[in-house]
């Protein structure tokens, strides 16, 4: 299984099953000597080809992104492979640690991945924006502390 872990900071990911794993984030330091691939991901189109990775991890990166969150699921779309999976955390709008980080330009709600599944009563209300179609596999979920959630998403191609 391929690997991308997109904005790696301090959360390396390893390997499985032989696979090759990239941790990707915005430099290269030497205090984390496993991130591999430095992108500034506003930067469109990301640097891995099309259909790269079966995985991709996006844990408390894309609310960092000027790019808004359609923008970024479609360039996850892209280099996936078929049936790949995203695993995706995102800060959650009704909580306050979502506006305290000065870093942040987005909140989502838990519904937030909904539009861009056809399967779903607003993935077929918003099919004329034409994304890239996904699958949630696994709804949002929060956290215990209610601050984010996660989702997985896998792409349909």
């Amino acid at each position: 299984m391929d690997i991308l872990n997109l904005g790696a900071g301090n959360r390396p990911v390893q390997p499985v099953d032989g696979g090759i794993v990239v941790n990707h984030d915005l430099m290269l330091d030497q205090a984390r000597p496993f991130v591999t691939v430095a992108h500034d991901l506003n930067i469109i189109p990301w640097p891995w080809p099309d259909a790269s990775f079966d995985l991709i991890v996006a844990c408390a990166v894309l609310e960092h992104l000027r790019r808004n969150l359609a923008e970024s699921l479609a360039e996850c779309w892209r280099i996936l492979r078929p049936a790949g999976i995203l695993y995706v955390k995102l800060p959650y709008w009704k909580s306050e640690n979502s506006y305290t980080d000065a870093t942040h330009y987005w909140v989502f709600g838990l519904s937030i991945f909904e539009q861009f599944d056809p399967d779903t009563e607003r993935g077929r209300e918003y099919v004329f924006y034409g994304w890239p179609q996904w699958k949630i596999v696994q709804a949002a979920k929060l956290n215990d502390a209610k601050t984010s959630f996660a989702a997985k998403l896998q792409v349909r191609k």
